[in-house]
């Protein structure tokens, strides 16, 4: 009994000398999670098949099939995406075998001066749609997460 509380209070010392060094991991809430969604059943998920999509400006391809295609190479019904923290608006692109559709979320953008070590971290708020051609966009919760799983945006299809 002894050896076993005396290693916990020593793990205990181990993990207090750890609090002096910031944790600076995860600091910036620039995901935004999008799910898409039948436009006559809209508590069903639908699948959104693409054969590319990633950002307009800068342009970031963050998937592309392998051309020629004739089929479309992905499909997902939800997805987890980064917004550009150092601006106040990102534009994303779609691009399905007969169409390319685009999303542009604009936001506020705060930085916020958290240590020496750390440096900045930016607070995103303020989220909303300011264009898109999709039938129809619902927009769920306006505050961005610093991780997935959460649903941001309910696009239907």
């Amino acid at each position: 009994m002894k050896k076993t509380l005396a290693g916990f209070f020593a793990l205990l010392l181990i993990a207090g000398g750890c609090l002096d060094e910031p944790d600076c991991y995860l600091l910036n809430n620039n995901v935004v999670g999008i799910a898409f969604k039948k436009l006559t059943e809209p508590n069903a998920d639908t699948a959104l098949n693409v054969t590319a999509f990633g950002t307009v400006e800068p342009p970031l391809l963050f998937w592309l099939g392998e051309p020629p295609a004739p089929e479309p190479d992905t499909s997902f019904t939800r997805l987890t995406l980064p917004l550009r923290y150092f601006n106040d608006e990102t534009t994303f692109f779609f691009e399905e075998p007969d169409t390319t559709r685009i999303l542009r979320l604009g936001y506020t953008s705060q930085a916020q001066f958290v240590s020496e070590d750390c440096g900045e971290r930016y607070v995103l708020s303020d989220l909303r749609v300011l264009e898109h051609n999709f039938d129809s966009v619902r927009l769920i919760i306006d505050v961005p997460s610093r991780q997935g799983g959460t649903i941001h945006l309910q696009i239907f299809r």
